[in-house]
C-alpha cells in the first residue's frame, strides 16, 4: 500500500515567485517587496519571517500555501530582483550587433546600465550583496542562474558568429567560463560596494568586462580565418 501523502497543498507552480502568480497582484507585490526590505536591511540570515508576514499583512498559513520557508521566499524576491536587473541591462544591442566591436560595445553599455541602477537603488545594491552569504542563498539562486545562463548562450552564440569570441572550444565550457568570471567579479562588487565611487565602480565594472572579453577573445588563428561555425555546446 502506497505511503499517504502528508504534504500541505501548495498553489501550482515549480518555483516560489511562480506559485505567487496565484496570488493577488497587490497581495503578492507587498509581501515580496516586505521580504526585500528585509533581506536587504538584515540579510538572508538576520530576516525574521514573521516580521516579513506581519509587514505583509500576510498570516502564516496564506504565505505557506505560496512558499515552503524563509529560503523560498528568498528565492523569489531574488528571482525577481534579477529579473528586473536583467531588463534594466537590455541586451538587444549586441545580439543586433554586425561588427565584433558593435558587439562588445552594446555589453559594455548593458553593464554601464547595470552599475548605474545599482547605484540608484541602494536597496537593489544591499539585497546583492546577501545571495554570497552561504549555502541557502546559493540555492536560491539556481533558479535565475539557470535563465541567465540561457541568456548568456545566446550572446556567446551571436559573438561566435561575428569572430568576436572564440569557436575552438564547446560553447557550452566557454558559457561556464564566462559566467563563473562574471560571478567572481559580481562577489567583489557585493562585498566591496560601500568603500567604492560610483566612478571607481563604473571604471572596475568595464576593466573586468575586458578581462572577460580577453578571455573569449579568437586565437590568432581564427582571426586570421575569419567567423567559422561554431561548435555545438
Amino acid at each position: 500500500m502506497a505511503a499517504e501523502d502528508k504534504r500541505k497543498p501548495m498553489a501550482e507552480g515549480d518555483t516560489a515567485l511562480a506559485r505567487l502568480e496565484a496570488l493577488a497582484s497587490d497581495r503578492r507585490a507587498r509581501l515580496l517587496d516586505a521580504a526585500e526590505a528585509a533581506f536587504a536591511e538584515a540579510g538572508f540570515a538576520g530576516a525574521s519571517m514573521n516580521a516579513i508576514l506581519t509587514a505583509a499583512a500576510m498570516s502564516k498559513g496564506q504565505a505557506y500555501y505560496y512558499v515552503h520557508d524563509k529560503g523560498d521566499l528568498y528565492s523569489a524576491v531574488i528571482e525577481r530582483a534579477l529579473g528586473e536587473l536583467v531588463g534594466r541591462m537590455d541586451f538587444s544591442a549586441p545580439l543586433r550587433a554586425t561588427t565584433i566591436n558593435a558587439f562588445w560595445n552594446g555589453i559594455y553599455a548593458a553593464f554601464e546600465r547595470l552599475s548605474g541602477a545599482l547605484v540608484a537603488d541602494p536597496v537593489m545594491a544591499a539585497l546583492g550583496r546577501t545571495m554570497y552569504e552561504g549555502p541557502q542563498t546559493e540555492k536560491a539562486l539556481e533558479t535565475p542562474l539557470a535563465r541567465i545562463r540561457g541568456a548568456l548562450e545566446l550572446l556567446v552564440e551571436k559573438g561566435q558568429g561575428l569572430g568576436a569570441v572564440r569557436s575552438d572550444m564547446p560553447r557550452a565550457l566557454i558559457v561556464d567560463m564566462v559566467l563563473s568570471a562574471a560571478r567572481a567579479l559580481d562577489r567583489w562588487f557585493a562585498e566591496n560596494w560601500d568603500d567604492l565611487s560610483p566612478e571607481e565602480a563604473a571604471r572596475l565594472n568595464l576593466e573586468g568586462l575586458k578581462m572577460i572579453r580577453a578571455m573569449v577573445a579568437p586565437t590568432e588563428d581564427e582571426r586570421a580565418a575569419g567567423p567559422r561555425v561554431s561548435r555545438p555546446a
